[in-house]
């Protein structure tokens, strides 16, 4: 309501004319009638107090009138605009520029770290929002303002000297300006929602808020988060900075200046703006600059990166500064609060709270692992870490390997192996065990490293070989280096021993390099015979026996895996061995004997397959019995054996031999001349190898699928799947791949001849004469 009808409504309560009212306060008549009738809506104070004792009001009226009598005064003109220039070479924010572009009214919360360009994503769109926005457009950095509703007041055209003194009537003067607008409002680097509930615009207008905290509290608004940018966008706007011939001249080196970044548009900026500022700078030299000094080399004049992290942890607890110095120190990129509580030395609530906190203020990202730690926040805490941390990080990677042997062992042990028994059991399953070793498996070459610095050796051999079945159920170059590290550690002989006979197993069965791992497994044995220490001499001469049979020495292959079997102390391990002993007479050209040795194995493990060793045991066992059965032409037998090879390694979530599986069936489908089932079976498998990251897997595949099209006299199909088998042995660059991808380009070269000899012959049957007419 206005003051002239206000004042109208408390003459005509109090019987008073306006000759009346002119009379007992001494303002004219003329002015009480303009007054009223909305013609004059500002009267002085002067004015405004004689009128108010003239009427005799209570303190609560008489506060009402001075309230819109002060409004009067100052009716902003419109529109009003406080905006700042927006950033022109704003990119890859276009979803979020949408999605605040579709609100109408109301609270737009943008959210995310430090430098992420959260205050250009918001200035950017109420420019953009300008037309439907007729009574301005405001903006007020918070972080920058002591008192930023009396900065709002001003810039809504209050005059100082009209400001109310307390913060009550600067609310209420605030409120009554905005009533009925349409404004949209920038309420820059907010803190806490108390500060948002009281600044933002009423419901007709547009509050769009910027904040490194989420502000979960705030009722009714819409929350939009802002993280890095994705690669192609980062160069892309460190092009629009350095100049597009730059970038493109030099497209790698980009690529990596932007990796370095972390893909944050702050770093980004100021890398650009140092590079832009020295234009005979190679980006290699910046580089260069960043990979040895980091965050000291991302600023440029009043820009940045260590300044925007230090903003963002000056107003947390300690505990939550504690634990991010020390998440410095973190092998890959995720922690949960257990392995904070282990590095900061506290409770595991008291780090799940710091997580939280450090969540608030965008430094971690939640997500189903625990917390992500992500690009140059890492580099950030990395920089604080110093000497009094050294306990920490030695407490981290005792957890870490003590953590691994209780998930390791979970999938069986064998030989003396068995020796090794966890301290703790932090795991109630092996679904949680095997989640956790598959988060952490890239990550163990790191960890025994740096345990093996800090002299942790008895930790790191416990963990390594603890960690033998989970490797044989997924296989990857990786254990390679990590049990080449382990030897290291290894103090006692049992324990050089496993460690040996494991790395015999990845050269010959991952690597494919029999001769070096008969060397190693040859070690094995005489470290065990030297030390009397046999107990793991068993498994040494079954993976000795299949490198010999890899090498071509069949003879001596069985004879050392006949021993073996002798050796063997468990019948678990005696059964398994027995069934290599089968794959070796299948490769000596005895199927009937291999079939034989295989169907009475599974028949023994059917009897007792639970665990995960077990079951990936008679799994195998299964497989190899399947491709026996291939060679004595009874197909449609391996194909029941592959599929309940298939229910196993589904029940033991044994990804990589169940895409082996299905490689096998579709060889069995093929056999039996059913072609489109072999290419089923084929199709899946490729995609079960290349999640896997398994590219021989995918390599064998492919030259399948390959096979199956020439069957079908389908010349295209074998060409376009040799050309991608060739692809990817150029992506996976050994001496096996390099051999296979010879083969493959013989094979190409004769499926060319193939195609041109098949076009001539068809176009010669054409021609007038020719064999069609």
């Amino acid at each position: 309501m206005m003051f002239g009808a206000r004042l109208l409504q408390h003459r005509k309560s109090a019987g008073l004319s306006q000759e009346e009212l002119s009379e007992r306060s001494g303002v004219s008549v003329r002015a009480i009638s303009d007054m009223e009738r909305g013609r004059a809506r500002s009267p002085q104070r002067r004015t405004t107090e004689a009128l108010l004792d003239a009427l005799d009001l209570d303190e609560r009226a008489r506060a009402e009138l001075r309230r819109l009598a002060r409004t009067g005064r100052v009716a902003p003109s419109s529109p009003v605009w406080s905006l700042p220039l927006y950033v022109a070479d704003l990119v890859g924010r276009e979803a979020e520029l949408e999605a605040i572009a579709k609100k109408p009214n109301g609270l737009v919360v943008v959210h995310g770290a430090a430098g992420t360009g959260k205050t250009s994503l918001a200035v950017r769109a109420a420019h953009l929002l300008e037309d439907r926005f007729p009574d301005g457009q405001l903006f007020i950095d918070l972080e920058g303002s002591a008192q930023p509703l009396q900065r709002l007041l001003k810039d809504l055209g209050v005059p100082a000297e009209h400001v109310p003194e307390d913060a009550n009537g600067q609310m209420r003067l605030y409120r009554s300006l905005l009533a009925g607008k349409r404004l949209l409002l920038v309420l820059d680097g907010a803190r806490t929602e108390q500060e948002i509930r009281t600044l933002r615009a009423d419901p007709g207008c547009l509050t769009i808020v910027t904040s490194q905290r989420r502000l979960a509290g705030l009722e009714g608004a819409t929350w939009l988060r802002l993280g890095g940018l994705t690669e192609p966008c980062a160069v892309e706007l460190l092009a629009s900075i350095v100049g597009t011939h730059r970038v493109e001249a030099d497209p790698e080196t980009a690529l990596r200046l932007v990796r370095l970044c972390g893909t944050s548009p702050l770093a980004l900026r100021i890398a650009g703006n140092r590079l832009a500022s020295r234009p005979r700078w190679p980006l290699s030299h910046l580089v260069e600059q960043i990979e040895e000094r980091r965050l000291a080399a991302l600023t440029a004049g009043d820009l940045d990166v260590r300044g925007a992290f230090e903003v963002s942890l000056a107003h947390l607890p300690d505990t939550a500064r504690l634990v991010f110095r020390r998440l410095g120190l973190l092998i890959g990129t995720h922690v949960t609060p257990e392995l904070a509580a282990e590095l900061a030395g506290v409770t595991a609530g008291e780090a799940g709270q710091a997580l939280e906190e450090l969540t608030d203020v965008s430094l971690l990202d939640p997500d189903d692992r625990g917390y992500a730690m992500h690009g140059l926040v890492r580099t950030s805490a990395k920089g604080l870490i110093d000497a009094t941390d050294d306990d920490a990080d030695r407490r981290m990677l005792s957890w870490l390997l003590e953590t691994t042997v209780a998930a390791g062992v979970l999938f069986g042990q064998t030989g003396d192996a068995r020796r090794v028994s966890p301290r703790k059991a932090p795991f109630s399953d092996v679904t949680t065990g095997r989640r956790w070793l598959d988060e952490h498996r890239d990550l163990l070459p790191e960890i025994v490293t740096r345990a093996q610095a800090r002299g942790l050796h008895d930790d790191v051999t416990r963990a390594v070989i603890a960690l033998s079945h989970y490797a044989a159920i997924e296989p990857g170059l990786v254990w390679e280096r990590v049990y080449r590290l382990a030897l290291t550690s290894a103090r006692l002989p049992w324990q050089e021993v496993v460690v040996l006979g494991q790395l015999g197993w990845v050269l010959f069965d991952v690597a494919n390099r029999p001769g070096p791992a008969l060397e190693v497994l040859t070690r094995a044995a005489r470290v065990a015979g030297e030390s009397g220490e046999t107990g793991h001499l068993g498994w040494v001469w079954l993976i000795a026996s299949a490198a010999h049979s890899g090498l071509g020495h069949f003879d001596e292959a069985e004879r050392v895996c006949l021993e073996a079997i002798e050796l063997m102390r468990e019948p678990a391990d005696e059964h398994y061995a027995r069934s290599v002993l089968g794959v070796l007479w299948r490769l000596m050209d005895r199927p009937i004997a291999a079939v034989t040795a295989h169907e009475e194995v599974a028949k023994e493990q059917r009897a007792y397959a639970g665990t995960i060793y077990e079951l990936s045991a008679l799994g195998r066992t299964l497989g190899w019995l399947g491709l026996a059965l291939i060679d004595v032409d009874r197909p449609d037998e391996a194909v029941e054996a592959l599929t309940e090879a298939e229910d196993v390694y589904e029940r033991a979530q044994m990804a990589s031999w169940l895409a082996r599986t299905l490689w096998h069936r579709a060889l069995a489908h093929r056999a039996a001349g059913r072609l489109e089932e072999s290419d089923g079976d084929l199709e899946q498998a490729l995609t079960g190898f290349r999640a896997l990251g398994d590219v021989l897997g995918e390599i064998e595949v492919l030259r399948a699928l390959a096979d199956n099209a020439q069957t079908r006299d389908d010349d295209n199909a074998n060409l376009r799947y040799l050309r991608d088998s060739l692809v990817a042995c150029e992506r996976w660059d050994t001496d096996a791949t390099r051999e296979i991808a010879a083969e493959v380009r013989e094979r190409m070269a004769a499926g060319q001849r193939r195609t041109v000899l098949r076009n001539a012959s068809a176009s010669n049957r054409s021609e007038p004469g020719g064999t069609s007419r």
